[in-house]
């Protein structure tokens, strides 16, 4: 069962204005604990995104004062709510990616899915076959014999074999 990146994008979105400074981004970016922001122009429209890497290339050149549309990446590539997690990872790694912006029907973001997003995803059995994070899940009080966890809802335990 393959899920989408709706289920684990990131749902906030913050945004920052093509003409605000480098400087102003990445305190954004530190204070929200986020490695990219989209950016739009002076009518909220999309216009690209910064991230990161964006910053250092900035830095590097010693304009940290520039504008935000000076370093951004304008041919932003996004995903939608229905692409699958692999789709995304394969964007991901033809293009040298680690976010996406994730769109709506209705043409909005809904949220942006990191590299770290989906590596989060694809290591843990529980959203792999349930499609929900561990943390989501509820225990039934049953012991494994094998591993001595817990069984969760689900029948799943650490190791995998208490419920069969």
């Amino acid at each position: 069962m393959s899920h989408t990146v709706s289920q684990i994008a990131t749902k906030v979105i913050h945004v920052i204005k093509e003409d605000d400074s480098v400087v102003s981004a990445a305190s954004e970016m530190k204070n929200h604990n986020m490695g990219s922001m989209i950016v739009v122009d002076s009518n909220n429209q999309v216009v690209g995104i910064i991230t990161e890497r964006d910053m250092v290339r900035a830095l590097a050149d010693r304009k940290i004062d520039a504008k935000v549309r000076d370093y951004m990446t304008a041919s932003v590539k996004g995903v939608t709510e229905e692409t699958t997690i692999e789709d995304a990872l394969e964007i991901m790694l033809e293009n040298g990616f680690r976010h996406l912006p994730v769109i709506g029907k209705n043409g909005k973001i809904l949220g942006i899915v990191s590299i770290r997003d989906i590596a989060r995803a694809l290591s843990d059995s529980h959203f792999l076959q349930y499609g929900k994070d561990w943390t989501e899940v509820k225990g039934s009080g049953v012991v494994c014999p094998v591993c001595g966890l817990e069984i969760d809802e689900t029948g799943y335990c650490n190791c995998g074999t208490g419920s069969s």
